[in-house]
């Protein structure tokens, strides 16, 4: 063992792990989602983004898989150099959604990293209607940032209609909500990143 390294990655990862907790002040408490209610299932389910070629330098929703009333919301990033984490609020109306889970496994931020180097962390049980999510890397010194170029999947999000929603309405919106902050990693406690943010509608016939 190298007694050097290990103090630097005490240290660092300290300063990943203080980047979190900068990051998701406003969101303590456990994650989860709320699978207490059942739904419909002659419905089929759709989300249309309100971009549908993502800006560079931006974070998008976008389409994903769909089955019946059920659908896939791709949470993406779109040419950001340094992203190392970030902390946003997506706001759903919970009287016509249900939220049923996030998945990370595709997340740029795994790419050549291990599971102690990341961290994703979605709270729904706070406020009804807004989702909590922060997905980081923790030690920038061992998982440095990523400079993302093409759009890719930072985490998906499973939806399911609690009813029939017609296109564009208020009841099928999901939009970040402030606060949202995206990190790259370089200074304590947190060195901002400028993107713009972009949601979009869910309709279900």
């Amino acid at each position: 063992m190298n007694p050097h390294r290990t103090i630097t990655r005490s240290a660092a990862t300290a300063l990943g792990i203080a980047a979190y907790v900068a990051l998701s002040a406003v969101a303590l408490g456990c994650g989860g989602s709320n699978n207490s209610s059942t739904t419909t299932t002659t419905v089929v389910a759709v989300f249309t983004p309100d971009t549908t070629t993502p800006l560079d330098g931006s974070i998008t929703m976008l389409s994903g898989t769909t089955s019946g009333a059920s659908v896939n919301v791709r949470v993406t990033v779109t040419q950001v150099a340094s992203f190392f984490g970030t902390a946003f609020r997506i706001a759903y109306d919970p009287a016509a959604l249900l939220f049923n889970g996030m998945d990370d496994s595709s997340s740029f931020l795994r790419a050549g990293v291990t599971e102690s180097d990341v961290l994703f962390d979605v709270n729904s049980a706070n406020t009804a209607g807004e989702l909590v999510i922060t997905a980081t890397r923790l030690d920038p010194t061992v998982a440095p940032p990523v400079n993302v170029t093409a759009t890719s999947d930072l985490v998906i999000l499973n939806f399911v209609a609690r009813q029939p929603i017609a296109p564009n309405t208020a009841q099928g919106r999901l939009e970040f909500a402030d606060p949202k902050d995206v990190c790259d990693g370089s200074v304590f406690p947190c060195g901002p990143v400028a993107v713009t943010w972009s949601g979009g509608n869910l309709s279900a016939q």
